[in-house]
Protein backbone atom coordinates (compact mmCIF):
# COMPACT_ATOMS: atom_id res chain seq x y z
CA UNK A 1 0.00 0.00 0.00
CA UNK A 2 1.09 3.67 -1.34
CA UNK A 3 1.86 6.04 2.48
CA UNK A 4 -1.14 7.83 3.73
CA UNK A 5 -1.86 11.35 4.22
CA UNK A 6 -1.40 12.79 8.31
CA UNK A 7 -4.87 12.10 9.24
CA UNK A 8 -4.90 15.78 11.04
CA UNK A 9 -4.01 17.76 7.83
CA UNK A 10 -0.73 18.81 9.24
CA UNK A 11 2.77 18.66 6.84
CA UNK A 12 5.96 18.49 8.61
CA UNK A 13 9.10 20.27 7.99
CA UNK A 14 12.71 19.29 8.58
CA UNK A 15 15.71 21.55 8.45
CA UNK A 16 19.27 20.12 7.04
CA UNK A 17 20.92 23.85 7.44
CA UNK A 18 21.79 25.62 4.52
CA UNK A 19 18.67 26.33 2.51
CA UNK A 20 17.95 22.52 2.87
CA UNK A 21 14.63 20.87 3.51
CA UNK A 22 12.15 18.15 3.81
CA UNK A 23 8.91 18.87 3.87
CA UNK A 24 5.83 16.03 3.70
CA UNK A 25 2.50 15.76 4.22
CA UNK A 26 2.80 12.01 5.47
CA UNK A 27 2.19 11.28 1.41
CA UNK A 28 4.52 13.24 -0.71
CA UNK A 29 8.36 14.32 0.33
CA UNK A 30 9.56 17.05 -1.07
CA UNK A 31 12.74 18.28 -0.45
CA UNK A 32 14.58 21.72 -0.92
CA UNK A 33 18.18 22.36 -2.47
CA UNK A 34 19.20 18.69 -0.08
CA UNK A 35 22.98 19.83 0.92
CA UNK A 36 24.54 17.98 3.35
CA UNK A 37 28.20 17.12 2.73
CA UNK A 38 28.98 21.19 4.13
CA UNK A 39 32.50 21.56 2.46
CA UNK A 40 34.92 23.58 3.06
CA UNK A 41 36.58 26.08 0.27
CA UNK A 42 39.32 27.74 -0.60
CA UNK A 43 39.87 30.75 -2.98
CA UNK A 44 37.71 33.68 -4.56
CA UNK A 45 34.64 32.38 -6.75
CA UNK A 46 30.52 32.69 -7.19
CA UNK A 47 31.14 36.26 -5.47
CA UNK A 48 32.67 34.21 -1.72
CA UNK A 49 35.38 34.79 -0.19
CA UNK A 50 37.52 31.77 1.22
CA UNK A 51 35.70 30.02 3.90
CA UNK A 52 36.44 30.40 7.78
CA UNK A 53 37.20 27.24 9.61
CA UNK A 54 35.14 26.59 12.85
CA UNK A 55 36.72 25.97 15.62
CA UNK A 56 38.37 22.74 16.03
CA UNK A 57 37.42 21.70 12.44
CA UNK A 58 40.50 20.50 10.82
CA UNK A 59 39.07 19.17 7.45
CA UNK A 60 40.75 20.49 4.41
CA UNK A 61 39.64 23.65 2.62
CA UNK A 62 38.86 22.94 -1.06
CA UNK A 63 40.01 24.45 -3.99
CA UNK A 64 37.52 25.15 -7.10
CA UNK A 65 39.66 22.89 -9.39
CA UNK A 66 39.02 19.90 -6.60
CA UNK A 67 36.80 17.05 -7.66
CA UNK A 68 34.28 16.87 -4.59
CA UNK A 69 32.18 14.13 -3.71
CA UNK A 70 29.21 14.12 -1.18
CA UNK A 71 28.85 12.62 2.33
CA UNK A 72 26.88 9.87 1.27
CA UNK A 73 26.66 8.51 5.07
CA UNK A 74 25.55 11.99 6.75
CA UNK A 75 22.78 11.47 3.73
CA UNK A 76 22.24 7.90 4.24
CA UNK A 77 21.44 8.86 7.99
CA UNK A 78 19.15 11.56 7.50
CA UNK A 79 17.28 10.91 3.74
CA UNK A 80 15.74 7.62 3.01
CA UNK A 81 12.63 8.81 0.58
CA UNK A 82 11.39 11.30 -1.58
CA UNK A 83 9.05 12.31 -4.25
CA UNK A 84 10.35 15.56 -5.29
CA UNK A 85 13.11 16.90 -5.42
CA UNK A 86 13.40 21.17 -6.05
CA UNK A 87 16.55 22.82 -6.46
CA UNK A 88 16.72 27.04 -6.29
CA UNK A 89 19.74 26.76 -8.40
CA UNK A 90 22.73 24.99 -9.10
CA UNK A 91 25.58 25.97 -6.90
CA UNK A 92 27.20 23.34 -5.26
CA UNK A 93 26.06 24.16 -1.81
CA UNK A 94 22.64 23.50 -3.03
CA UNK A 95 23.05 20.94 -6.11
CA UNK A 96 25.96 18.59 -5.51
CA UNK A 97 24.38 16.06 -3.33
CA UNK A 98 21.19 15.93 -5.24
CA UNK A 99 22.15 13.65 -7.98
CA UNK A 100 22.57 10.90 -4.81
CA UNK A 101 19.73 11.24 -3.14
CA UNK A 102 17.63 11.43 -6.54
CA UNK A 103 19.31 8.06 -7.53
CA UNK A 104 19.13 6.52 -4.15
CA UNK A 105 14.93 7.62 -3.63
CA UNK A 106 13.59 7.53 -7.25
CA UNK A 107 11.93 11.49 -6.91
CA UNK A 108 11.49 13.41 -9.48
CA UNK A 109 13.92 16.46 -9.87
CA UNK A 110 12.48 20.00 -10.99
CA UNK A 111 15.30 22.35 -11.49
CA UNK A 112 17.29 24.84 -14.36
CA UNK A 113 18.92 23.39 -17.11
CA UNK A 114 21.92 23.55 -15.27
CA UNK A 115 20.50 21.44 -12.64
CA UNK A 116 19.37 18.86 -14.54
CA UNK A 117 22.52 18.35 -16.30
CA UNK A 118 24.35 18.05 -13.53
CA UNK A 119 21.86 15.50 -12.46
CA UNK A 120 22.56 13.79 -15.84
CA UNK A 121 26.44 14.10 -14.87
CA UNK A 122 25.83 11.62 -12.31
CA UNK A 123 23.60 9.37 -13.99
CA UNK A 124 19.87 10.47 -13.16
CA UNK A 125 17.32 8.83 -15.43
CA UNK A 126 16.05 11.42 -17.92
CA UNK A 127 12.66 10.20 -17.18
CA UNK A 128 12.53 11.43 -13.59
CA UNK A 129 13.95 14.84 -14.28
CA UNK A 130 12.17 18.28 -15.29
CA UNK A 131 13.77 21.28 -16.48
CA UNK A 132 11.96 24.50 -15.49
CA UNK A 133 12.43 28.36 -16.81
CA UNK A 134 10.57 29.67 -14.58
CA UNK A 135 6.51 30.36 -14.56
CA UNK A 136 6.11 26.34 -14.86
CA UNK A 137 3.17 25.76 -12.46
CA UNK A 138 2.55 22.20 -13.07
CA UNK A 139 -0.19 20.08 -11.58
CA UNK A 140 1.31 16.07 -10.06
CA UNK A 141 -2.22 14.95 -9.18
CA UNK A 142 -2.41 15.70 -5.49
CA UNK A 143 0.23 18.41 -5.10
CA UNK A 144 0.78 20.80 -7.54
CA UNK A 145 4.18 23.41 -7.86
CA UNK A 146 4.01 26.37 -9.51
CA UNK A 147 7.64 27.53 -10.46
CA UNK A 148 8.66 31.27 -9.16
CA UNK A 149 11.39 32.89 -11.23
CA UNK A 150 13.72 34.82 -8.85
CA UNK A 151 17.63 36.34 -8.57
CA UNK A 152 20.15 34.88 -6.41
CA UNK A 153 21.52 36.63 -3.42
CA UNK A 154 23.82 40.08 -3.82
CA UNK A 155 26.69 38.84 -2.54
CA UNK A 156 29.82 40.97 -1.39
CA UNK A 157 28.75 44.71 -1.47
CA UNK A 158 26.12 44.01 -4.62
CA UNK A 159 29.38 42.83 -6.75
CA UNK A 160 28.09 38.87 -7.39
CA UNK A 161 28.19 37.95 -10.80
CA UNK A 162 27.53 34.31 -11.90
CA UNK A 163 26.67 34.24 -15.44
CA UNK A 164 27.50 30.40 -16.19
CA UNK A 165 25.76 27.64 -17.39
CA UNK A 166 26.55 23.95 -16.45
CA UNK A 167 26.82 22.38 -20.14
CA UNK A 168 25.44 19.18 -21.15
CA UNK A 169 27.56 15.96 -21.43
CA UNK A 170 29.51 16.60 -18.31
CA UNK A 171 30.29 13.25 -16.48
CA UNK A 172 31.19 13.02 -12.91
CA UNK A 173 32.21 13.38 -10.52
CA UNK A 174 32.64 17.12 -11.13
CA UNK A 175 35.03 19.81 -9.50
CA UNK A 176 33.71 22.54 -7.56
CA UNK A 177 33.74 25.07 -10.10
CA UNK A 178 31.64 23.14 -12.46
CA UNK A 179 28.46 23.95 -9.88
CA UNK A 180 27.47 27.39 -11.45
CA UNK A 181 24.26 28.78 -10.53
CA UNK A 182 22.49 28.85 -14.19
CA UNK A 183 19.41 30.43 -13.21
CA UNK A 184 17.54 30.61 -9.50
CA UNK A 185 14.26 30.21 -8.49
CA UNK A 186 11.50 29.77 -5.93
CA UNK A 187 8.76 27.57 -5.44
CA UNK A 188 4.98 27.32 -4.47
CA UNK A 189 3.76 23.71 -3.48
CA UNK A 190 0.42 23.77 -3.04
CA UNK A 191 -0.72 20.82 -0.57
CA UNK A 192 -4.08 20.06 0.32
CA UNK A 193 -4.42 22.25 3.02
CA UNK A 194 -1.36 24.53 2.92
CA UNK A 195 0.31 26.29 0.39
CA UNK A 196 4.14 27.14 0.97
CA UNK A 197 6.73 29.29 -0.91
CA UNK A 198 10.48 28.56 -0.70
CA UNK A 199 13.37 30.14 -1.40
CA UNK A 200 17.10 29.12 -1.56
CA UNK A 201 18.96 32.41 -1.99
CA UNK A 202 18.27 35.80 -0.07
CA UNK A 203 16.60 37.96 -3.03
CA UNK A 204 13.58 37.64 -5.19
CA UNK A 205 11.69 40.00 -8.19
CA UNK A 206 8.75 41.59 -6.36
CA UNK A 207 6.37 41.32 -9.27
CA UNK A 208 7.09 37.84 -9.04
CA UNK A 209 5.37 37.41 -5.94
CA UNK A 210 2.91 40.00 -6.22
CA UNK A 211 -0.46 38.80 -5.27
CA UNK A 212 0.59 34.75 -4.03
CA UNK A 213 -1.01 33.97 -0.71
CA UNK A 214 0.88 31.27 0.71
CA UNK A 215 -0.05 30.10 4.75
CA UNK A 216 4.05 29.68 4.91
CA UNK A 217 6.93 31.28 3.75
CA UNK A 218 10.29 30.20 4.20
CA UNK A 219 12.93 32.98 3.91
CA UNK A 220 16.69 32.61 3.39
CA UNK A 221 17.74 34.99 6.80
CA UNK A 222 21.51 35.52 6.66
CA UNK A 223 23.32 38.87 6.01
CA UNK A 224 23.13 39.03 2.26
CA UNK A 225 19.49 40.00 2.46
CA UNK A 226 20.41 43.51 3.95
CA UNK A 227 22.13 44.39 0.50
CA UNK A 228 18.22 44.46 -0.89
CA UNK A 229 16.20 47.50 -0.13
CA UNK A 230 13.61 46.53 2.40
CA UNK A 231 13.87 42.81 1.81
CA UNK A 232 11.57 41.41 4.42
CA UNK A 233 9.16 44.32 4.74
CA UNK A 234 8.33 43.89 1.08
CA UNK A 235 8.54 40.22 0.32
CA UNK A 236 5.66 39.76 3.71
CA UNK A 237 3.75 42.39 2.00
CA UNK A 238 3.63 41.30 -1.45
CA UNK A 239 3.05 37.98 -0.04
CA UNK A 240 -0.15 38.44 2.21
CA UNK A 241 1.84 38.76 5.35
CA UNK A 242 1.56 34.97 5.64
CA UNK A 243 0.51 33.26 9.00
CA UNK A 244 4.04 31.26 9.83
CA UNK A 245 7.30 32.57 8.73
CA UNK A 246 10.36 30.60 8.46
CA UNK A 247 13.63 31.80 8.71
CA UNK A 248 16.55 29.80 6.31
CA UNK A 249 19.18 29.60 5.23
CA UNK A 250 20.86 31.55 8.45
CA UNK A 251 23.87 29.30 9.32
CA UNK A 252 27.41 29.73 8.46
CA UNK A 253 27.04 26.34 5.67
CA UNK A 254 30.72 25.24 5.75
CA UNK A 255 30.47 24.68 9.70
CA UNK A 256 30.53 20.58 9.89
CA UNK A 257 27.04 19.60 11.92
CA UNK A 258 27.68 20.20 15.52
CA UNK A 259 29.59 23.55 14.99
CA UNK A 260 29.18 26.67 17.15
CA UNK A 261 26.52 28.79 15.25
CA UNK A 262 26.01 31.20 17.67
CA UNK A 263 26.66 34.14 15.62
CA UNK A 264 24.98 33.29 12.55
CA UNK A 265 21.49 32.92 15.31
CA UNK A 266 22.60 36.27 16.39
CA UNK A 267 21.73 37.20 13.06
CA UNK A 268 18.88 35.35 12.11
CA UNK A 269 17.17 37.00 15.26
CA UNK A 270 17.84 40.24 13.66
CA UNK A 271 15.70 38.87 10.67
CA UNK A 272 13.22 37.82 13.11
CA UNK A 273 12.99 41.59 14.38
CA UNK A 274 12.04 42.78 11.07
CA UNK A 275 9.56 39.91 10.25
CA UNK A 276 8.05 41.19 14.32
CA UNK A 277 7.54 44.51 12.69
CA UNK A 278 5.71 44.18 9.57
CA UNK A 279 3.65 41.46 10.87
CA UNK A 280 3.35 41.10 14.42
CA UNK A 281 0.90 38.70 13.78
CA UNK A 282 2.92 35.70 12.13
CA UNK A 283 4.30 32.69 13.92
CA UNK A 284 7.93 32.55 13.38
CA UNK A 285 10.17 29.75 13.42
CA UNK A 286 13.81 29.73 13.64
CA UNK A 287 14.97 26.19 13.30
CA UNK A 288 17.69 24.06 14.27
CA UNK A 289 19.99 21.59 12.21
CA UNK A 290 17.68 18.32 12.18
CA UNK A 291 14.69 19.85 14.02
CA UNK A 292 11.24 18.88 12.43
CA UNK A 293 8.10 20.94 13.77
CA UNK A 294 4.87 20.52 12.20
CA UNK A 295 1.94 23.03 10.53
CA UNK A 296 -1.15 21.89 11.29
CA UNK A 297 -4.74 23.33 9.13
CA UNK A 298 -5.23 26.00 11.76
CA UNK A 299 -1.32 27.29 10.88
CA UNK A 300 -0.71 25.98 14.96
CA UNK A 301 2.95 25.69 14.89
CA UNK A 302 3.99 22.28 16.95
CA UNK A 303 7.02 20.78 17.81
CA UNK A 304 7.68 17.60 19.30
CA UNK A 305 7.60 16.87 23.06
CA UNK A 306 11.40 15.52 22.78
CA UNK A 307 12.11 18.67 20.98
CA UNK A 308 13.54 22.43 21.90
CA UNK A 309 10.65 24.82 20.88
CA UNK A 310 12.67 27.62 21.45
CA UNK A 311 12.97 28.70 18.06
CA UNK A 312 9.21 29.32 17.53
CA UNK A 313 7.80 32.91 18.43
CA UNK A 314 4.36 33.74 18.70
CA UNK A 315 4.04 37.27 18.34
Amino acid sequence: MGKAYFDDGRIELTHYGAAAWKITDGKHTVLLDPYFTRLRYSGKRFGMLPASAAPGDERPAHSFDDIVESDTAVIDRHIDEATHILLSHAHFNHCMDMPYIARKTGALVIGSYSATNIASAYGVEEDRLITVRGGEDYDFGEISIRVIPSLHSALCDKCYFDAGIVPEGLKGPLPLKAFSEGGTFGYLIRFRQHEVLLFGSMNYIEREVQGLTPSVILVPAARPRLQVWQYTARLLKATGLPKVVVATHWDVQTYPYGADQSSALEQAASFQREVQEVSPRSTQVLPRHFETFAIHADHRVAFPAAAHAQGVHHA
